[in-house]
């Protein structure tokens, strides 16, 4: 703040006006005793930022003189958007399903380079990567040779996250976003789609740009599927193409295990995340209806905050 004299003032309030989803974050007001100074910045820090679009509207300044006979206050608009994205976790992306080239594969099935198997050398062609250059044979021959990797086939995944309102819906956000990070950031590609009262659908996430739709998304989305997802999937043409699906919910039942057997026909392989809190322990209800999915072709496992890390890792474990 900027004033053009010195008149000595007795103090100042600057309070940020925000819009309805920052309300109940707290004051963003404060009292300064500016006395003659003709600058002054204030900064303040909203904790714990709710996951959203949320709006800055500008400042009110309440101003008076050194003996308080006169105040004035003054609104100036400055609107700005602040877009906190969900809290993302570096995780280790394994692929669910991946088989090398000892057999006929699917057409939805993506030819992928392992970088992990080296089989040979061959001569470098522009493009090749700086990381597939084989620098023992460059010492020895000075020629620039390139590793030769194993192809690998790859299923590409569909993501499919539920919008119910439930107690864990924040988490179910924030472990779908993780999830498609690294997904993109192993070169690896998804279909994503999140259903509610609305439709979002990308058929193919596999880059940056692509990844920042899906993160924005996650980030406005709201907890708004008012009937049952079983429901939903049933008028759900992308379902049918779906063979390798990963299912994100804090609550799974015995109808939506039924319905993605009715509707994705062309599954070969089906995978639950149920988002729950660390401390609730599984039921015999629940352990009863894990055991349905897994007859019906669904790998179901519950997963926590702490674990989020290692979701990957200890599903291919078990």
């Amino acid at each position: 703040m900027t004033r053009n004299n010195r008149f000595p003032l007795l103090f100042v309030w600057f309070e940020e006006r925000v819009g309805p989803s920052l309300r109940h974050t707290g004051s963003r007001r404060q009292l300064v005793f500016w006395g003659i100074k003709k600058e002054f910045t204030w900064t303040y820090e909203i904790e714990h930022m709710p996951r959203g679009e949320h709006v800055l509207e500008g400042t009110t300044i309440e101003v008076s003189d050194l003996f308080g006979w006169m105040k004035k206050s003054i609104f100036i608009s400055n609107p700005k958007t602040l877009l906190v994205f969900p809290n993302l976790t570096d995780m280790i992306y394994i692929p669910m399903e991946t088989r090398y080239d000892q057999g006929a594969a699917a057409s939805r099935i993506q030819v992928m380079k392992d970088t992990t198997m080296a089989t040979g050398v061959r001569s470098y062609q522009p493009g090749d990567r700086v990381s597939w250059i084989h620098w023992k044979s460059f010492a020895r021959t000075q020629t620039l040779k390139t590793k030769e990797f194993e192809d690998r086939q790859s299923q590409d995944l569909f993501i499919l996250i539920d919008r119910t309102l439930t107690p864990m819906f924040e988490d179910v956000v924030d472990l779908s976003a993780s999830i498609m990070q690294a997904i993109v950031r192993h070169q690896a590609s998804s279909a994503f789609l999140s259903l509610g009262e609305d439709r979002f659908f990308l058929p193919n996430v596999e880059n940056e740009t692509q990844l920042h739709q899906v993160l924005y998304h996650l980030t406005k989305v709201q907890p708004d599927l008012n009937k049952p997802i079983e429901q939903v999937i049933s008028q759900e043409p992308a379902l049918a193409q779906a063979t390798s699906l990963l299912y994100i919910t804090s609550e799974l039942t015995h109808e939506w295990i039924d319905g993605i057997n009715r509707n994705a026909g062309n599954l070969r392989l089906c995978r639950c995340f149920v988002v729950k809190n660390k401390n609730e322990k599984p039921n015999k209800n629940e352990t009863a209806l894990y055991q349905y999915a897994k007859s019906r072709g669904v790998d179901a496992h519950n997963i926590t905050k702490d674990r989020f890390a290692q979701a990957f890792m200890e599903v291919n474990r078990s």
